[in-house]
């Protein structure tokens, strides 16, 4: 069986800040001496969870997906959320087609894309009212233990044991963005940067104490990924104090675009008006904000934009479309993608008391998401120097299955990762 775990918001950033911390990580330093990790993995843009979350389940980036989180559609002149868009195949769908048992634990990349709310066969299982990995560890232990789960309205039992299965858990995630509602009840908001840290340690050591009794189920494979990382924001820190990091940019960054002499209307939300003669629209959110031209722009006016948006102290990247191109973004989400660098942000932040957390950016603890092969079919102690993306993980995942897919799949199969054994050989995809 291969079990792939997937940890909402988990960089290799944060193992390897929970490692070095007193509680440390002694399951995941198991997993990575005993099996294979990858050293630069690297994710696309946006590095927002529902278009991530799709390259890693179909091995597709955005430009292939559509998922781009939202855009401005200028000829409806309105906000379109992409949601889960994603017309690729799954590990999931790839593993049905091959006549393989697939079942999920809260992992709603596969919701009704391979694994069905009330099918005994292939089920979508979830309880909405486990908040964090541990309750969510016990319900697939349960299941496999031929325990009834609620799956679509029932109470279902297992009928053979699936040979893909997935479990996720947003609980680093939830931590990152530091609001209300939090994994676990002793744990507190973040008012401090030092604090919002402590909490991404303690999460990842919870996430690790459970992890030992999924490492522990007979016979079982595990592929551990992640989509993103994420950065702290809005309060002290990375040289600048609480009154300059609480401060929302927005302002700033529209002034530089119309001295660049473009009539841009800024907006956060569905609703928020355009005006007829604006120029461009920049649709902002927190630390990234889509600029899309509303009328045809010169090369030199394009150019004076991007070099008034570089020219901010706040502003991590302004990327023309080429540069998003390179990272994976599908075409349509804007003509200049911005973020910024901590602690700053542009708009959506409550203020003090409490950090904010976004991963809506280009930070390298955002870009390296955490990723690691162990079990039946995997490499011991190999650590991938060579730098990989998100896309690799389904076609490796498909591999360890002996399966080829998905179909619309653009990256490749990390045989350095694998035992030659791992699998039957098969016909590479041709996008490999």
């Amino acid at each position: 069986m291969l079990l792939y775990i997937n940890w909402d918001g988990f960089s290799a950033s944060w193992y390897r800040m929970a490692h070095a911390s007193p509680l440390g990580t002694p399951n995941l330093d198991n997993l990575i001496a005993q099996g294979t990790v990858l050293l630069q993995q690297r994710c696309g843009i946006p590095a927002i969870t529902n278009p991530m979350q799709q390259a890693l389940i179909s091995g597709a980036w955005p430009e292939k997906t559509g998922n781009c989180y939202c855009y401005f559609d200028k000829a409806a002149r309105r906000i379109v959320k992409t949601g889960r868009l994603n017309p690729c195949e799954t590990i999931a769908e790839a593993a049905v087609r091959h006549g393989l048992t697939c079942a999920s634990i809260h992992g709603w990349y596969v919701e009704n894309r391979g694994c069905t709310p009330g099918d005994a066969g292939n089920p979508y299982i979830a309880d909405i009212s486990l908040r964090n990995f541990e309750g969510r560890v016990q319900l697939l232990l349960d299941y496999l233990a031929g325990k009834p789960v609620p799956s679509g309205g029932k109470m279902i039992t297992l009928l053979n044991t699936p040979d893909f299965l997935t479990i996720y858990a947003d609980d680093i995630d939830t931590v990152c963005h530091n609001g209300a509602r939090l994994p676990y009840a002793e744990m507190r908001r973040a008012s401090t940067i030092d604090e919002w840290y402590e909490n991404i340690q303690y999460a990842v050591w919870r996430m690790d104490q459970a992890l030992e009794r999924l490492m522990r189920i007979p016979g079982v494979t595990i592929a551990l990924a992640s989509d993103h990382g994420g950065m702290p924001y809005g309060i002290a820190g990375f040289g600048a104090d609480a009154d300059e990091a609480a401060m929302p940019r927005l302002a700033e960054l529209v002034q530089a675009i119309q001295r660049a002499g473009v009539a841009v209307a800024a907006i956060e939300k569905e609703g928020d008006p355009v005006p007829a003669d604006a120029q461009a629209v920049l649709l902002a959110m927190e630390t990234q904000a889509q600029l899309t031209w509303l009328v045809p722009a010169s090369e030199g006016r394009q150019r004076a934009v991007l070099e008034g948006i570089r020219a901010l102290p706040f502003v991590r990247a302004a990327l023309d479309q080429n540069a998003q191109r390179a990272l994976g973004a599908w075409p349509g989400m804007c003509d200049i993608y911005i973020t910024t660098r901590p602690p700053y942000y542009l708009c959506g932040y409550e203020g003090k008391p409490f950090a904010g957390g976004s991963h809506a950016a280009l930070e390298d603890t955002v870009l390296d998401p955490f990723c690691a092969f162990w079990g039946a079919g995997v490499r011991r102690g190999v650590k991938v120097q060579e730098r990989t993306s998100l896309v690799d993980f389904a076609l490796t995942a498909c591999r360890l299955l002996g399966i080829e897919g998905p179909q619309d799949a653009v990256g490749r199969i990390l045989t350095e990762a694998l035992e030659e054994r791992a699998a039957p050989a098969l016909t590479e995809h041709p996008n490999d």
